[in-house]
């Protein structure tokens, strides 16, 4: 079982239905940066990565460490980059 962690804003939010689509057997965690609880809790996460883009997808493995990620600056293919990386469990 992976976690996928999932920070975006509400003009990024398609990022949300391609994941939920796509992660259904995964644990999903969603952040958006646009509320003040949720942004406390993505920020640490953003600078780990060294971004401060939105959308940043995160994937963790089974003891939580974080694996890959991708971000707005790679310009991916969303669904085929997410997918990419749920196989590579």
């Amino acid at each position: 079982m992976r976690l996928t962690k999932v920070i975006y804003n509400d003009s990024t939010e398609f990022v949300v239905g391609i994941v939920s689509k796509l992660t259904k057997k995964n644990l999903t965690e969603y952040y958006n940066v646009d509320d003040y609880k949720q942004r406390k809790k993505a920020l640490p996460i953003m600078t780990r990565h060294g971004t401060k883009e939105v959308p940043l997808i995160v994937f963790a493995d089974e003891n939580l460490q974080e694996v890959s990620a991708i971000w707005s600056e790679q310009k991916p293919d969303w669904k085929e980059e997410i997918l990419k990386n749920l196989n590579n469990e």
